[in-house]
């Protein structure tokens, strides 16, 4: 199957960029079909799930998300894993110890790839690396929080293990990248899982 861009235009770019396409594709009926989309160009991310291993914690962040305004789920202040945007010429475990010491003040050693996936495929081409790290009191190293001049206000929050599990199934928390590292680490936990 075969699809042709007809037509592309930037609409915005700022922070993000979107794009409006004027796309033909191939139909699984053997026609052809006319479409228009909208996509939103986003840079890669890392997502980090990390595991106090001392305290049977998971390392969490809190902070405010506009975008998770939508009564009357949240009042926009998300429960995430850790995660950033990769920079320009970093690695994604380069930038997953980073992302880790600039928002929790933990620094990993060592950092495990568990997979890749789209955060909202529809309509992005934002990829998530998911990495898992575990830590114990002596690799803290700051206080975390983020960074200043990011504009970062974010609270660390080590939550039980089986609360974060808890909170998931109540629905509580509801960040895609947070409910899936959880998930993967909560497979592995069960005896380990055939994607590793």
């Amino acid at each position: 199957m075969k699809y042709i861009v007809k037509e592309k235009k930037r609409i915005f770019s700022e922070f993000f960029r979107v794009d409006r396409l004027d796309i033909e594709t191939d139909t699984f009926a053997g026609g052809t079909l006319p479409i228009r989309r909208y996509h939103l160009e986003r840079p890669e991310v890392v997502a980090l799930t990390l595991e106090n291993t001392e305290r049977d914690t998971l390392v969490l962040v809190k902070q405010f998300r506009y975008s998770s305004i939508k009564k009357p789920l949240d009042d926009g202040w998300t429960l995430e894993i850790v995660g950033g945007l990769i920079d320009p010429g970093e690695s994604p475990q380069d930038c997953a110890i980073r992302e880790s010491i600039e928002e929790t003040g933990y620094r990993p050693g060592k950092v495990e790839y568990r997979t890749s996936f789209f955060a909202s495929v529809g309509i992005s081409n934002e990829l998530i690396h998911l990495y898992a790290a575990q830590v114990t009191g002596k690799d803290k190293i700051g206080k975390g929080g983020g960074i200043a001049h990011e504009h970062e206000d974010i609270e660390v929050i080590e939550l039980p293990y089986q609360k974060a599990l808890e909170q998931i199934v109540r629905g509580s928390i509801k960040d895609a990248k947070t409910i899936l590292g959880i998930q993967w680490l909560a497979l592995q936990k069960a005896g380990g899982t055939p994607f590793t």
